[in-house]
C-alpha cells in the first residue's frame, strides 16, 4: 500500500479466535505527493520453493509488488530446515526474523523477532535452524 498524499486504512484480524502474526514496514518513496495505491499478490507458491523471493520492489522485479522507491527491494524467505542463503550484498540491508531461528555468518544466532542492520557487509550467509527453519524478511536498499 502506498499512502501517497493521504489515505485512511486499518488492519484487522477477521477471526475472533485465531491468532495473527502481522508485520508492518514502511519505506519512503523517491518522490513526494504521489497518488495513493494498493496492490496484493499471493507469493506462497514461490516461497515454498525456498530461497529468497522478491516481495516488493522498485527495481522492476516481475514477480513483486511495485513500490515507488527505485533503490529498494523487500525479499522474503521461508527457509527449510538447515537451508542456507546469501544475504543480498548492498549498501544497506535490514534482516528481520519473522519466525524460527537462523545463524548469520559473522553475527551469530537470531531468533523470532530479532533484526540486524548491515552496511556493506558483503553478502554474508544465513542458515536456517536445522530443527525449526526460519521465515525472514530482508530489505535491500542500494
Amino acid at each position: 500500500m502506498s499512502a501517497g498524499t493521504g489515505i485512511w486504512h486499518s488492519e484487522m484480524n477477521p477471526s475472533g479466535e485465531a491468532p495473527v502474526h502481522f508485520v508492518q514496514m514502511w519505506v519512503l518513496p523517491d518522490t513526494e505527493r504521489i497518488d495513493p495505491g494498493y496492490e496484493q499478490l499471493d507469493i506462497n507458491p514461490q516461497l515454498e520453493k525456498g530461497g529468497l523471493v522478491p516481495l516488493a520492489s522498485g527495481r522492476g522485479h516481475d514477480s513483486a509488488i511495485s513500490i515507488r522507491q527505485s533503490g529498494a527491494t523487500l525479499w522474503g524467505g521461508r527457509l527449510t530446515l538447515g537451508e542456507t542463503i546469501e544475504v543480498p550484498d548492498s549498501a544497506a540491508v535490514h534482516l528481520f526474523v519473522a519466525r524460527g531461528a537462523a545463524e548469520l555468518e559473522g553475527a551469530g544466532s537470531l531468533t523470532t523477532g530479532d533484526a540486524v542492520r548491515l552496511t556493506a557487509a558483503g553478502g554474508p550467509r544465513l542458515t536456517a535452524d536445522p530443527a525449526v527453519g526460519a521465515e525472514v524478511l530482508i530489505w535491500e536498499m542500494g
